[in-house]
């Protein structure tokens, strides 16, 4: 199992996906970003931090996960 740490180590293992992140703004770039990477729309989860943060969890294939925090 890989666990990464923090986006550094993130960019060096997964360039490709850093450049596509790249211009994305929005949830609604994620969303439709996901499905031509072979996401399931429909076992993502949010979760909410407080009222002004949550955390978007997504699996990817390959057993991945990606966890995007957002404000």
């Amino acid at each position: 199992m890989q666990h990464v740490t923090g986006w550094d180590e993130f960019s060096q293992r997964e360039p490709n996906v850093v450049l596509a992140l790249a211009g994305m703004t929005t949830l609604e770039h994620l969303l439709g970003w996901f499905p031509s990477v072979g996401v399931d729309l429909s076992k993502m989860d949010m979760i909410a931090q407080d009222e002004y943060c949550h955390d978007l969890i997504v699996p990817l294939p390959e057993a991945k996960w990606y966890v995007f925090g957002m404000t």
